[in-house]
């Protein structure tokens, strides 16, 4: 009688934790682990603060490498901010993230290779500086990664901001020539600084919140053992 009441609240025990592994990762408040949205900057590259997406060719993918703050890194909201010259609508939007572990012409290893999320939006109006807030499905990234966005316009563009108040980016971005398919740095010569409006709020990864119920699990499971193990002895 007395093992089975034990195993019944071994059983309790597990639902409860396997309860509270998936509702911390819902619950779970986002932070801003990257926010390069408070000064706009503008140079002789970017005379109206922002770089065209069709600058060089339409579509062609261009964004900025970023290093995360803290250690949340499941990310659930991306902010991107774009500028335009007048007020335009993008027919298709298409961001990104990619790891940097991917090869150059040269076989250098550091640019955008393995995929991590892609989405697409339609339709998107631009008139000015204008935010476009996109909900990323808990997308895991490592400490640093690559986000690249693509659209069709010659008079909208990724708008450039400097410096980031948390995290950091280093004075390049990305862009994939639309002829060779490789990727490139690039940068603006320091006029402006080559860095892109951005807001990255992230979550704790699913495995360290559930690893954190699970341990509480195991030291109710042993004490119960140890419990049941000395009610054997005194029988």
């Amino acid at each position: 009688m007395f093992e089975a009441s034990l195993r019944a609240f071994s059983f309790v025990i597990v639902s409860m934790a396997l309860v509270l592994a998936t509702s911390s990762v819902a619950l779970a408040v986002p932070v801003v682990v990257y926010d390069n949205t408070t000064i706009p900057t503008a140079g002789d590259w970017t005379p109206a603060g922002f770089w065209a997406f069709s600058q060089y060719w339409p579509y062609e993918p261009t964004g900025d490498q970023v290093t995360l703050a803290g250690a949340d890194r499941t990310i659930t909201e991306f902010r991107l901010v774009l500028s335009s010259t007048e007020e335009t609508t993008l027919s298709s939007l298409t961001l990104s993230f990619y790891e940097n572990d991917g090869l150059d012409a040269y076989l250098i290893p550091g640019v955008p290779g393995t995929p991590l999320w892609t989405t697409t939006c339609n339709n998107v109006l631009v008139n000015g500086p204008t935010t476009v807030v996109l909900s990323v499905p808990n997308v895991v990234v490592p400490d640093t990664f690559t986000w690249i966005a693509s659209a069709d316009s010659t008079v909208a563009g990724l708008a450039t901001y400097n410096p980031p108040t948390v995290g950091s980016s280093e004075d390049s971005f990305w862009d994939r020539d639309s002829f060779d398919g490789q990727w490139y740095p690039l940068f603006f010569f320091g006029d402006p600084v080559a860095n892109f409006g951005a807001k990255v709020l992230a979550i704790p990864e699913p495995a360290m919140t559930g690893l954190l119920a699970l341990g509480g699990l195991a030291v109710l499971r042993r004490g119960s053992g140890q419990v049941m193990r000395r009610r054997r002895r005194t029988v």
